[in-house]
């Protein structure tokens, strides 16, 4: 049941990003619980306020009509946000260039600018100082981290 909603829901949602006004727009995640149901979307170009509300009013009658959900419960459509992790090959796309920090499996965490993303890898780098004869000489490491060795990746926010 709960997976049915779930599945029902994804199947919709995508259907409607089809549409021209939600071009660039894809799910990154559906999480639900007893009492609420959140849709977390990103978009490769744009995506605001009212393209989630839309989306949101648009659901919510679907589900309504339907009794997908035949209790109480709380609609949620956002954006992804800066505090979840990146889930997707496209948001490690659109996010080149920024700084990231990277859980690995091995236990370390790794930070850096996200530089290269490939099928089956992503590329960061970082520059660390090294003493070279009494001098400090700046130098850019690049890291190999493969997808199946990434428990998590967030932007990190620079304040």
């Amino acid at each position: 049941d709960f997976m049915l909603i779930e599945q029902t829901v994804r199947e919709w949602v995508e259907q409607k990003l089809t549409e021209e006004s939600f071009s660039g727009c894809f799910i990154v995640d559906i999480v639900r619980n007893a009492k609420k149901l959140e849709v977390f979307l990103d978009s490769d170009s744009k995506l605001d306020l009212e393209m989630c509300t839309r989306l949101n009013r648009w659901l919510g009658r679907k589900i309504e009509e339907t009794e997908l959900i035949p209790d109480a419960y709380i609609l949620e459509v956002s954006s992804t946000g800066l505090d979840r992790p990146l889930m997707q090959h496209r948001q490690y796309v659109k996010n080149i260039g920024r700084a990231v920090i990277v859980h690995h499996k091995n236990g370390n965490i790794l930070e850096g600018i996200l530089s290269e993303v490939k099928d089956d890898m992503i590329i960061i780098s970082a520059e660390i100082e090294e003493r070279v004869n009494k001098k400090k000489v700046k130098k850019t490491i690049e890291t190999i981290i493969l997808n199946e060795d990434i428990l998590k990746t967030l932007i990190k926010i620079k304040f």
